[in-house]
């Protein structure tokens, strides 16, 4: 009976021997859970074509008091990851208002806390209220939150 079990044991080893050489491809990344996250600094949501000018809208919009405030949140409750995100969309054809969203740029989902309209040229920020259904200056809307 040993004799019996040691053979079965023996024949056992080499059927769960996985390094068959076959010819036939193997997928390796098949299913989306196998993707890697990647941190959201080295990745981009929207590529915005002038760099120059996606630098000085953004920088525009950090010197708002209240934009500064939603980026401190973001910082604190991220643990100094993350800060305020911004979407640019480049301008249809002769249109100089450039759309911009700011909010935070979760795993899951972009949150759009603002939605700012900024002239290209002038570099006039407007800022659209969904409960007024209108576009604000930033004077109006800081009147609107009071």
């Amino acid at each position: 009976m040993k004799i019996i079990l040691s053979a079965a044991l023996l024949f056992c080893f080499p059927a769960c021997n996985n390094n068959a050489q076959t010819n036939e491809p193997v997928a390796i990344n098949d299913s989306p859970a196998t993707v890697s996250k990647k941190d959201s600094l080295t990745t981009y949501i929207h590529t915005f074509t002038d760099t120059v000018l996606e630098y000085k809208i953004t920088a525009a919009l950090l010197n708002l008091p209240f934009v500064k405030k939603s980026n401190a949140y973001i910082d604190s409750f991220s643990n100094h990851k993350h800060g305020l995100s911004f979407m640019l969309e480049n301008p249809a054809e002769n249109i100089n208002e450039i759309s911009v969203q700011a909010g935070y740029n979760g795993d899951d989902r972009f949150e759009t806390y603002y939605h700012f309209y900024v002239h290209a040229q002038t570099l006039e920020i407007k800022l659209y209220d969904p409960v007024l259904d209108k576009k604000l200056t930033v004077k109006e809307y800081l009147k609107t939150q009071k």
